[in-house]
């Protein structure tokens, strides 16, 4: 006998899917984007590096179709309850709940939100994403420039937002945060003033007075 260890066994290149890549691409993701490689991708799913260009040619293509996979996640209601914001059919109170949808899917796909800003439309699924909303929009009397800016203004938000919520989320965020205030406010009157709201930045309270300011404009 030997002591040296048996060599891996690889699986062969055939047996894979495109969806068992995908899922193992999100595992690697979602211990932090960097880490993404096809030979990462491939050590997850006991298979050769090699064994993945049959199916994805590039990382881009493997990181685009991993993105829009995500973008597909989202869901919107059929039918808003607008009951305590508005009457049935209220375009503003449908955008407040478009945007709050597309936050929460950042939100649980924290790892994307960084690649999603460099590259907003990775495969087909950001489509029908634009067309609900301007769907929306097309109700409350917006067309054109007006209905886009404000559909980019929502996606603008929500990326930028998503940012410092999983920031403030890291474990000494909030410590962090009050040092700092407790050092440099004090010279600054009208940031001292606001130290206990400005440390909670990021905040769902805080995100659902923006979006409502933000959609003053509609209805």
């Amino acid at each position: 006998m030997t002591d040296a260890a048996s060599p891996r066994t690889r699986r062969p290149r055939n047996s894979l899917t495109e969806h068992e890549i995908l899922d193992a691409a999100e595992s690697v993701a979602a211990n932090g984007f960097a880490a993404l490689t096809m030979r990462a991708v491939a050590d997850e799913l006991g298979a050769s590096p090699m064994a993945l260009y049959r199916y994805f040619a590039t990382k881009d293509e493997l990181v685009d179709a991993l993105l829009d996979r995500v973008l597909g996640r989202i869901e919107f209601a059929d039918e808003v309850d607008t009951s305590e914001s508005g009457a049935p059919g209220d375009p503003r109170a449908e955008l407040d709940d478009f945007a709050h949808r597309h936050l929460a899917l950042l939100l649980a796909h924290p790892w994307a939100v960084a690649p999603l800003v460099a590259h907003p439309l990775p495969g087909p699924n950001a489509f029908p994403i634009g067309e609900h909303a301007l769907a929306i929009l097309e109700r409350a009397g917006l067309a054109g420039d007006d209905a886009v800016a404000l559909f980019s203004g929502i996606l603008a938000l929500n990326y930028g937002w998503a940012s410092f919520a999983i920031s403030r989320s890291e474990p000494d965020a909030a410590s962090s945060m009050a040092r700092l205030f407790a050092t440099t406010a004090p010279g600054l009157p009208r940031t001292a003033a606001v130290a206990a709201e400005m440390q909670r930045y990021g905040s769902d309270d805080h995100y659902d007075r923006v979006i409502a300011r933000l959609l003053d404009s509609v209805g």
